[in-house]
Parts: structure tokens; sequence; C-alpha cells
């Protein structure tokens, strides 16, 4: 069994790290996404944040068969769909285990019509530091992983869309007590998301 292969092992940390969770669901909800693909999916972590139809896109067949709804097996490099298929398309921690991000992002900007919101774990924070050291030392998931700063993701995301804003959560590290937290704009979170709208060419 490979790390994507274990819906059920991927959802127990959301289940033990349960106010984390809730601090990262919030600062999806603070962007109202709507009508979105979800690359990346997973067992649909962040689908209760999101309203209208949200369709499922993932590599792993096992964890699509924990989504309820619209969902597609397919990779993130090559995405499966028409130009401006969809309103909106998101993708959250995933983005660490994507190979080629240019790529990534030009099929994004493909078949989004408006907006790109990418939320990932910045290797500049106490959280991206900690899940680097367990990937060098053979954490199944974290060992795959490349994380990539909060300046660094800004700076690609910019390349491909205008940015429109940037929100922020986790201002506290791994090992210290997990707190309720409301979304900050300053991006110095470990868990940043960023919205990117799509410019008329």
């Amino acid at each position: 069994m490979t790390a994507f292969d274990d819906p059920k092992g991927y959802l127990n940390w959301y289940n033990t790290h349960r106010i984390t969770y809730e601090n990262e669901r919030r600062a999806v909800e603070v962007l109202k996404l709507q009508d979105c693909l979800d690359v990346g999916s997973g067992p649909s972590v962040f689908h209760e944040s999101m309203s209208g139809n949200v369709v499922s896109l993932d590599i792993s067949e096992f964890m699509l068969q924990f989504v309820e709804g619209d969902r597609v097996l397919g990779d993130a490099h090559h995405l499966p769909f028409r130009d401006n298929a969809f309103p909106c398309v998101f993708s959250s921690v995933t983005i660490c285990f994507i190979e080629r991000l240019e790529e990534f992002l030009a099929e994004v900007k493909r078949v989004t019509r408006n907006r790109f919101v990418g939320c990932i774990v910045r290797a500049d924070s106490n959280w991206g530091r900690f899940y680097s050291d367990l990937g060098k030392k053979g954490h199944k998931y974290y060992s795959r992983a490349r994380f990539i700063s909060g300046h660094d993701f800004l700076n690609l995301v910019g390349k491909y869309f205008e940015i429109k804003q940037t929100v922020s959560v986790l201002n506290y590290g791994p090992d210290e007590e997990e707190v309720p937290e409301l979304p900050r704009s300053d991006g110095e979170g470990a868990f940043m998301c960023i919205e990117g709208v799509k410019v008329a060419q």
C-alpha cells in the first residue's frame, strides 16, 4: 500500500489535529469558493468549506472512493477538461506533491474561467521545517513532498494570475498547543492560501 492509497490513514491526521484542521478550514472559507474543481482532492478534506458543485480530481482511485459527488481520476499536470471548464480551481496541500508546478499552473489557467486558490504549508515556517525533517527520515507522506516558501509560491502564482489576496493561519508550531485562530491577511501563518484571478487576454 502506498501513501496515497491509504485514505483512512490520511484522514486520521485531520481527526487527531482537529483544532488545526478547523483553523485551516476557516482560512479556506474566507475565500468563499463556489463551483470549483478540487485538484488533488484526496478524500475531500475541504469540501465542506466550499459551496455549489465541487468536482474532485485525484491521481488515487482509493482516495476518490471516499468522495461524495462528482469525481475524476486524473493527473494534475494534464487536467482532462476543456478550456474554461470551471469558474474556480482549488488545490490545497497537494501542491507540495506536484512535481512540475509550472505545468500544473498552466493547466489551471487553461481550465479556470475566473479564479485559482492554492494553499500550501510554507517551507519557511515551523510546520514546513517539521514536515521536511520527517521527510528526510522516510515518512510515507513527506518523503515525497517538496515544500515551497510563501514568497516563492506568491511569485509563481503571480506569473499566471493576478494576485487578489492572501490568507493564512497556524501561527503556532507543531510542538506547541493547538489553539483556535482567525485567518489573517499577512501571509505569515504556516498554512497560506493565495487567490489569483484570471486576467482577460
